[in-house]
Order: C-alpha cells, then sequence, then structure tokens
C-alpha cells in the first residue's frame, strides 16, 4: 500500500509536495483506499498523477529499457532560471508485507544524482542502500548480492532498477510494488474509447479471474446495455491480447481483432443489436474502461489513478466506484484509488451517504506571482464531521477555486457587439 508520495521539481510543482494517505482519522487501516484531488483548471491536479507515473516509469524503464547516455526525460519547473538546472526529486513510503519502505531518488536531465532505500521493522529506521552518483553504500539490512547491479548499473538507470534485472531477491520486491500501479489520463482514454483494444483485453482478463462478467458490470450502471460479446472469429487473438501484460504494448494486429471483436447488446422490444465499440456511447465506454481497471486493482490490491474520473459519467456512478474501494470486504487487499475531479457533488452526499472522508479530499491550487502548485489537504482546515464540504468549497473557503473577474467575459461580449453591431436575428 500506498503511505505517501513527495515529489519537488516537477512540472508546476516547485517545491517540495506530499500527497499523504496516512489516515487522519480513525480507520483500521494504516493507509487510505481513496483519495480524491480538486483543483481549479491548470491547478496542477494532473501535474501530481504525472509526477507518480513518472517516478514508476524511471523505476520500472530505466535498467530494461533505456539506453546508455540517454537524457532522462524529466519535467523541471520552466518558470523561474534556477529550478531548470536543480534535480527533481521523487520518494514513496510504501508498505510491504507490513512493513515500511521509503524509497526516492533525484535526477538530473542527464544522470541519477541520489538514490535511497530505508526499511522501518518494528518502527526503526534502517538503511538497505544510499546512492550519491556512481557510488552505492549498504547497510547491514541487505542481504544477497549485490555486486551484479552495481557492475550493470548506470549514471542514467536506478540501481534498485539494476538490482531488479538480476534478479536480487530482496530489492527485486520493493522494485515490484512500485511499479504496481496504472493511471488512466487522457492518453490512454483516447486509445481506449476510441480503439477499444485494452477493454476488450480487460473484459477478458476480470472474467478470466472470475472477477464478473461483463454484463453483470454494464447492468450495474443502467446504460441501456445489456451485454458485450465478441466476434468467434477473432476469439483466440483476443485471448493472446488478454494474457498480455503489457497491454500497451500488444501487436497492432491485436489491437485491431480487439477492436473488431467487442460488441455492446442492445435490445428493442424482442429483437438484439450489436452495436461496435466505436459506435456506442463514450460514457457507456467510459464506465467500463474504469471499472474494468478497479476490477484488476481490487483483485491485485495495486493502486489505479485516474486523471479526471468525472469524463463522460455520471456522479451516481463515480460514487459506486468510490464505494468498492472503501468497502473493505469488498477490497480485503487494499487496492487504492486516487483521482482528480472537479465533480463537487461527491463533496456532498449522495442518497443520504457521504462519498468522500473528510480526510480523503485534497486540493491543488497554483500561486498568480509564481506560477507553482501547493498540494494541501482538507484536513489542514480541522473540518467538523458533517460539514457543507461542497458549499464551501465553492464558495472558496478552501481555495483551489477558479478567480474569475466579475464581468470579463461578458465585458469582451459587449466590446465585440459595441464594435461590430447587434446580432442579426435569423
Amino acid at each position: 500500500m500506498l503511505l505517501s508520495f513527495r515529489v519537488a521539481n516537477h512540472g508546476s510543482l516547485r517545491e517540495p509536495q506530499e500527497l499523504n494517505l496516512v489516515p487522519v482519522y480513525e480507520d483500521e487501516r494504516p493507509a487510505l483506499t481513496v483519495a480524491a484531488i480538486y483543483g481549479a483548471n491548470a491547478s496542477g491536479k494532473s501535474t501530481v498523477l504525472d509526477a507518480y507515473r513518472f517516478f514508476q516509469w524511471v523505476v520500472e524503464e530505466s535498467q530494461a529499457r533505456w539506453l546508455p547516455g540517454a537524457p532522462i526525460e524529466r519535467r523541471p519547473f520552466l518558470l523561474d532560471h534556477g529550478s531548470r538546472n536543480q534535480p527533481s526529486t521523487y520518494a514513496a513510503d510504501v508498505l510491504i508485507d507490513g512493513i515500511r519502505h521509503v524509497y526516492g531518488f533525484a535526477v538530473s536531465d542527464t544522470e541519477v544524482e541520489e538514490e535511497w532505500l530505508y526499511v522501518y521493522p518494528k518502527g526503526r529506521k534502517r538503511i538497505l542502500f544510499e546512492r550519491r552518483g556512481m557510488d552505492v553504500t549498504f547497510g547491514n539490512s541487505l542481504t544477497g548480492e549485490r555486486a551484479a547491479a552495481e557492475r550493470v548499473m548506470r549514471p542514467n538507470s536506478l540501481y534498485l532498477s539494476a538490482a531488479a534485472q538480476t534478479a536480487h531477491e530482496q530489492l527485486g520486491a520493493v522494485w515490484a510494488e512500485l511499479k504496481g500501479m496504472q493511471v488512466v489520463d487522457d492518453s490512454t482514454r483516447h486509445a481506449l474509447t476510441n480503439v477499444g483494444a485494452v477493454l476488450a483485453g480487460l473484459y477478458e482478463s476480470f472474467e478470466r479471474r472470475g472477477l464478473a462478467r461483463g454484463d453483470k458490470i454494464l447492468a450495474a450502471a443502467d446504460l441501456g446495455v445489456h451485454g458485450v460479446r465478441r466476434g468467434a472469429e477473432d476469439d483466440q487473438m483476443v485471448r493472446r491480447l488478454a494474457a498480455n501484460t503489457e497491454l500497451d504494448q500488444a501487436p497492432a494486429d491485436f489491437k485491431a481483432a480487439a477492436s473488431r471483436s467487442l460488441h455492446f447488446v442492445h435490445r428493442v422490444g424482442n429483437e438484439e443489436f450489436l452495436l461496435p465499440a466505436e459506435e456506442e456511447s463514450a460514457g457507456t465506454k467510459t464506465w467500463m474502461n474504469l471499472v474494468s481497471w478497479g476490477l484488476l486493482a481490487l483483485a491485485s490490491g495495486e493502486q489505479i489513478w485516474i486523471d479526471e474520473i468525472d469524463v463522460s459519467l455520471h456522479p451516481l456512478l463515480i460514487a459506486k466506484l468510490v464505494k468498492l474501494f472503501q468497502n473493505p470486504e469488498l477490497n480485503p487487499l487494499g487496492a487504492q484509488l486516487i483521482f482528480t475531479t472537479h465533480n463537487a457533488s461527491l463533496l456532498g452526499t449522495m442518497l443520504g451517504e457521504e462519498v468522500l472522508r473528510r480526510d480523503q479530499i485534497w486540493f491543488v491550487e497554483k500561486s498568480a506571482e509564481t506560477g507553482a502548485s501547493e498540494l494541501f489537504p482538507l484536513s489542514d482546515f480541522k473540518p467538523r464531521k458533517g460539514e457543507n464540504f461542497e458549499r464551501r468549497y465553492l464558495a472558496g473557503s478552501y481555495g483551489a477555486v477558479p478567480v474569475l473577474p466579475d464581468m470579463a467575459l461578458e465585458d469582451v461580449v459587449r466590446e465585440y457587439w459595441g464594435t461590430h453591431g447587434k446580432a442579426v436575428s435569423a
């Protein structure tokens, strides 16, 4: 489970920022399973997700796929002259087998400047390794052979990634935990909505794991769709796609087959009609996409990060997805859902129930003077239980809302018509 994530000098996150998932109020779990991030457009909400995606990407790919001497494609803060030349820093606290691990690194455009991994058995800090440049020192708590990873590690790759590549058992377990996440944002959402390939693969994957049937998932959302079907001619190819753990790397012919194969069942009277994925509504496909990733996360105990979860989805459907992760019975492995949204209705109650807890709500606000973003929790405001968070947020009590001049847009329209004359009615 992710306990916290810290980042500095990434995009608009210039100063160190922390998303802390340790419960503020009483909780039977050591980490929250849901976190919602609010803020105005261009405030930096998506940058928080992008920073974690970059962190995970470097952990997973730096040793295995980056070329020697290749630049590190980071995104430093660019609105001052100093930050772009300073390292970008990332760190995560995670629970592995009930033990807290703290891992982080600092990178420039060309190399890993620092890297560290600490473990806290019985709450006491133990060093596994620390790195400066190409020099790595080890603590007594690190077991196993170390030299193999040192030999293959490069200036632009992580020691942790090198250790995983050389089958170091202790460090490989940390590496596997840190790369266990999925991000759904504009790039993945666009691919899923228009191609349908990953959608088909996920449908097959969670059926294969015995999680649920696609028709039940669609029926639960009252979308007017009665099932999902696939053409028999492409079934074998789609099964191969579903078995491919790197779905985004699946060959193009697999993706084309999946797109042709997935159809949604509609009924008019006694007749059934099959609509291909590209003809189905955006809301139906969005629900299927998100709930598919959500079910896989629940089955594996991993994280899913969703940017703008409210795109094409009704608030009641979002609340239903949130409730899956909040329910210990349905989420026994502690899977985590972290998302950005503008939907203020989630801050209130729906059907008489609170959707988000006080400590599950975060805000991002960008400074007009510096262009830097700040991430902060609702709990900083000491909110009372039962307080109307929705009304107070929209009223600006917590910040993180757009500051709109009263008549600026109206004045622009008035100026236009003052210049060009009144509109001519048809």
